[in-house]
Formats: C-alpha cells, sequence, structure tokens
C-alpha cells in the first residue's frame, strides 16, 4: 500500500514529508503538531532524523502552534553533533509522551523544562475483534493443519540475522516436541514487502510443518494473533510483539533494538537479546517459554489494563493542547 492509498483509507489529508513548503503548508492548517511514529530521535542511523523531526518543531514554534511527541521511543543519541541538535530543538515541544521509562529519562537530560510523561504505545488500544473475523484470515493462511497448535514467527531483516541458526533452532525445539502436540510455525511479514523475503528463507530452511501468512492490514494481523490455535509469538517486530500483548498471547522477544526489549518487560514477556541468539540460546528460549506459555499468556493480561490506560493517556494529554 503507499501513502496516498494509506491516506485514503484512514481518510486523511497526506503532504509530501520532502517538501518544506508543504510541510509549512500542513503545519498553518493544524490546530496541534504531533510528532508520532517510533523512535524518530535517534542518531543511530545518522544525524539527519534528529535534525528532520527537531525541524518539524521548530516550524510548529514559528507557527505559534503546540506540539507533542506522542507516545515515541527516545534515543540512542550520541554524535556530539546530534546532542547540540538535541538541546536546541527538543525545548520547542510543548510537550512529550514516551512508551518506556528509559526514553523518558533520556528525554528529560535533553528539555528538562518539557512537561513529559511515561505512557504507552498507541497500538495497545486495538480490540482483537471476533472469533469469527479470526477465522477468516486464518483460512487465507493455508496451514497444513488448519487445527493444529500454531507459534506465530515474525521476523525482519537486519543486519546479522543468521537464518540458518534460526532455523537449526526451531527445527530442533520443534522436533523435541511429541509429535501429537507439535505445533506449526506460521511465517508473518509484518511489514509485507520488507519482511517476506526473510519469511521464504527461513521456511525454506524449515522441516516443520509451516505456511507463510499473506499481506495482511493492521486489524487483519491482530485477528490473526488472536486466533485459538496460536498459543505462542516469537516476535522481532516490535508491534508483533505489542499484538501478541493485545490478544492474550504467550510470546518470546527478540530484542535487536531497546524498544523491544523495554517493551516486553512492560509486558512480562521473556527477552532474548541479540547477543544472546548464540550458544543454544534461541532454542532454551524456545523450551522455556513453550513451557511456560499459559503463566506467560496470563501475566501479559494482567498488564494490559494498565498499558491500555497509559496510551489513552497519551490522547488525553494530546487533546489538552487544542
Amino acid at each position: 500500500m503507499d501513502n496516498k492509498e494509506r491516506a485514503q483509507e484512514l481518510e486523511l489529508k497526506a503532504y509530501p514529508r520532502q517538501s518544506p513548503l508543504q510541510i509549512w503548508k500542513a503545519i498553518n492548517e493544524a490546530d496541534l503538531v504531533v510528532s508520532g511514529g517510533g523512535g524518530l530521535f535517534q542518531d543511530s542511523t545518522g544525524f539527519k532524523s534528529v535534525m528532520y523531526y527537531g525541524a518539524i518543531l521548530a516550524l510548529a514554534s514559528i507557527a505559534r502552534k503546540p506540539s507533542i511527541l506522542f507516545s515515541q521511543g527516545f534515543g540512542p543519541i550520541k554524535t556530539n553533533y546530534g546532542r547540540l541538535l538535541a538541546k536546541a530543538l527538543l525545548p520547542l515541544a510543548t510537550r512529550a509522551t514516551f512508551r518506556d521509562q528509559p526514553s523518558l529519562e533520556e528525554f528529560k537530560e535533553y528539555a528538562p523544562q518539557v512537561p513529559a510523561e511515561l505512557t504507552a504505545d498507541p497500538v495497545f488500544l486495538l480490540e482483537p475483534g471476533s472469533l469469527q473475523a479470526s477465522q477468516e484470515v486464518w483460512q487465507r493462511c493455508q496451514l497444513p493443519d488448519p487445527a493444529a497448535p500454531v507459534v506465530i514467527v515474525a521476523l525482519r531483516p537486519w543486519l546479522d540475522l543468521k537464518l540458518e541458526m534460526w532455523a537449526h533452532a526451531l527445527n530442533e525445539w520443534g522436533e523435541s516436541i511429541p509429535e501429537a502436540d507439535r505445533p506449526q510455525l506460521l511465517l508473518v511479514p509484518f511489514q509485507y514487502w520488507y519482511d517476506q523475503g526473510v519469511a521464504k528463507r527461513l521456511g525454506s530452511l524449515l522441516r516443520l510443518k509451516h505456511a507463510l501468512a499473506p499481506p495482511l492490514k493492521v486489524g487483519e494481523m491482530l485477528a490473526l494473533m488472536a486466533a485459538p490455535q496460536v498459543e505462542l509469538v516469537v516476535a522481532m517486530r516490535l508491534h508483533a510483539l505489542i499484538m501478541a500483548a493485545v490478544a492474550g498471547k504467550a510470546c518470546l522477544s527478540v530484542s535487536y533494538d531497546p524498544k523491544v526489549q523495554r517493551t516486553a518487560q512492560r509486558c512480562g514477556y521473556l527477552n532474548l537479546d541479540w547477543e544472546g541468539l548464540a550458544g543454544g540460546s534461541l532454542k532454551t528460549s524456545l523450551e522455556r517459554v513453550w513451557q511456560e506459555r499459559v503463566a506467560n499468556a496470563r501475566e501479559a493480561q494482567s498488564r494490559l489494563p494498565q498499558l491500555r490506560e497509559q496510551a489513552e493517556r497519551a490522547f488525553t494529554l494530546a487533546g489538552e493542547l487544542l
């Protein structure tokens, strides 16, 4: 789906993000400037991210429009130039909310005068939908045995993603389970056109029964997670982890980025950091979370009401600026 189609689906007016004149026009037409998204203020991918999103705050300030950093992750900002930009531009925000405590604390180092609170990712507010919706999506996945238990695997491309190691760990773990109880794997590319290559290559290395999920919209993805056949989610993708919690499922989080580990901790999920993947840790972690999956799911379910409350709080704080 391209940006124009997405804007139409969401009933929004889209502006080209690389056109300063169009951005200025959009800000002047707005009542509130919401700096939303994931980890926007970081320079791991270069200082231009800090400069670009900081410039949006500057333009909002010039136009005398209130602005809010909305349930973001923050940092790391490692370069001297990135830090200088952050110290100059972040204080221009009217208010800030963050999806994890370390992000909130790092932001306060740059803009202690800006009112800031811990909230939660807005995806926590989604509803899984009906059983019928789950089963309709389920049928499109064409699993070998539609009634057998399923483990969803949501990976993404990453610099040193070793799919042979992943396949070996999944095969060894799965084949250690008695055949009558052995789950199937459903490989789910969350950002389909970006993740599908990884999912297909992993599938070619698996001995376990598996299927590749088709392209799915957000609501369909959550409906899939909520299907009763799903007993565990293995997530590199942050929003696969969050949707697992919303759907009340057990989850093994694999953290390639601090945001994944931080959110897994808030949900009560077992997290395996990137450095811990080697040396058999993935198989060991799979065994542990599979054995504890009922308790794991219950823990996430017990934490969900507070996370929903905190996610809702971000909307309340934004609304107060209007």
